[in-house]
C-alpha cells in the first residue's frame, strides 16, 4: 500500500474498503476492529483479544455481561 494512501486514511480524506482494512490489520497482526476504535481501553482489549483462547473469550464475554447487569 502507497505511503500517500494511508496518509489519507489517517487524515480521514478517504475511507478504506473493508478489504483494505482486513489486509492491513492481518499485516499489522491486530484485529480489524482496533483500527477502527478510537477507545484506549477498548483497544488494549482488542490486541489482547487474538491471543485469547475460545474458552478465555466466553469468560470474558460472561464477566463483562454480569457487570452490564450489576451496573444497571
Amino acid at each position: 500500500m502507497a505511503s500517500p494512501r494511508v496518509n489519507q486514511y489517517e487524515r480521514g480524506v478517504h475511507e478504506p474498503r473493508a478489504e483494505t482494512v482486513r489486509k492491513l490489520a492481518e499485516a499489522l497482526g491486530v484485529p480489524a476492529a482496533f483500527l477502527y476504535t478510537e477507545d484506549e481501553i477498548l483497544a488494549k482489549l482488542l490486541l489482547r483479544w487474538n491471543g485469547l483462547s475460545k474458552a478465555q473469550k466466553r469468560d470474558l464475554l460472561k464477566l463483562a455481561e454480569q457487570e452490564a447487569v450489576v451496573g444497571k
